[in-house]
């Protein structure tokens, strides 16, 4: 690979870092501070001859998209583009991908063309494509609501953003669900009661003017809420968009969540029905105390969470929680009497040599966070069925670094 103005001091000082620390050449050639990822990239383009992409999702086929699940596209970094007769385009963040290129093979019966691009852009993505396909699966949008009652399903959502679109006669409301775009007709006069509902109104802020940007204070079930408003229109119809203006909760100051991108793929693998994390983190302390928050923090304060430990720790009286016995033994029949509840998500603080658990607390809810030593044998994990490893660490003062990867069998000479 060359990107131009490698020397070969260079090269040497790169191959050294290789030898010591593993992965790939241009790895360690970001890691030596000698080239960025994009430079790496087209170098990766070029050296196997394909081609270097910038996709957005309107360009993406979603029949192509379909043909794997969100959890498999971001375990591999993979995603379906374009699919023909013949041949299914995918986009990968390596050419040095048989194995995944073989599986897709065999699963479509398809010629695999392959384009490149960054494992950041990809990632985004596989985010952006199956929230607009969630979507698309709204057909109609549903029964119209009048705007009092979309409230309400807005502030069930705890929506990010929100907003309202009319063209002519038609309106609809829609909101951010998590990362799914839904969407509602409205029905009756909308106008007079966003007029009602909204302090000042666009009566007192619009005018004859077709750009307005103001803070207000939304009314919805009962609730205030400061909002950020932005407001277009032109001849043809009109939008209005909404931020709430959140103050950060006593909880996100004592635990600072992740970045949106990986809120965005915890929320979209949790929506999958099979989203099994183990939960690691340093110092271990932090993961006893932040495990029983995980739902709150990640998804929603509206999905129904159980903590179990088998320790009386404090964290337990700061979350709906259920204390296992002191017999390992028993583990996983005592949780297997939970399964019947049906929780939404559960947060697991265990430990122990007796490692047959896992599969029992799996089965509690569709959403599971294992909390998991960082140095211990991920075996019982990985043959549970988890796929992915979340990871919380302490920073200078109270910052937290988050990072979400796929969870890989461990090799066979592992320890």
């Amino acid at each position: 690979m060359s990107v131009g103005r490698i020397t070969e001091d260079d090269v040497n000082r790169a191959l050294a870092y290789q030898r010591d620390n593993g992965g790939y050449f241009g790895e360690a050639l970001m890691a030596c501070g000698l080239v960025n990822e994009g430079e790496v990239e087209w170098g990766l383009a070029s050296q196997f001859d394909l081609p270097f992409v910038f996709p957005d999702a309107d360009s993406v086929d979603y029949e192509a998209a379909a043909l794997v699940s969100p959890e498999w596209a971001l375990a591999h970094l993979t995603l379906p583009i374009m699919k023909t007769d013949d041949a299914l385009t995918v986009v990968v963040d390596s050419p040095l991908k048989d194995k995944v290129i073989n599986d897709l093979r065999s699963r479509t019966d398809l010629r695999i063309e392959l384009s490149l691009a960054s494992p950041s852009k990809i990632r985004e993505l596989i985010r952006e494509v199956y929230a607009r396909a969630a979507a698309a699966d709204e057909s109609g949008y549903g029964a119209p609501l009048d705007l009092t009652d979309a409230w309400d399903e807005v502030l069930l959502a705890t929506a990010p953003r929100f907003g309202i679109s009319a063209r002519g006669g038609r309106a609809i409301v829609w909101w951010d669900d998590s990362g799914t775009i839904r969407r509602r007709r409205l029905s009756g006069d909308w106008t007079t009661a966003l007029e009602h509902s909204l302090d000042p109104g666009p009566s007192k802020t619009v005018g004859d003017t077709t750009r307005a940007t103001w803070e207000a204070r939304l009314a919805r079930a009962g609730t205030v809420t400061p909002v950020d408003v932005r407001y277009l229109s032109d001849e043809s119809g009109l939008e209005y968009l909404f931020h709430p203006l959140q103050a950060v909760t006593q909880l996100q100051e004592r635990f600072p969540p992740p970045s949106e991108g990986i809120l965005s793929e915890v929320r979209l693998l949790a929506r999958t029905g099979r989203a099994r994390f183990i939960v690691t983190s340093s110092p271990a302390e932090l993961g006893h105390r932040i495990l029983p928050h995980l739902p709150e923090l990640l998804l929603d304060a509206n999905w129904r969470s159980i903590y179990i430990s088998a320790s009386d720790r404090p964290e337990a009286g700061e979350a709906f929680s259920h204390r296992l016995s002191d017999d390992a033994e028993a583990w996983a029949t005592e949780l297997e009497t939970l399964r019947a509840f049906q929780f939404d998500v559960v947060t697991v603080d265990l430990s122990g040599e007796v490692m047959d658990w896992p599969d029992s607390a799996l089965d509690v809810a569709s959403v599971a966070f294992l909390l998991w030593g960082r140095d211990d044998d991920v075996t019982p994990a990985y043959e549970a069925g988890i796929r992915w490893h979340l990871h919380v660490e302490a920073q200078e003062g109270t910052d937290l670094a988050w990072t979400l990867d796929p969870l890989h069998a461990p090799s066979a000479h592992s320890p």
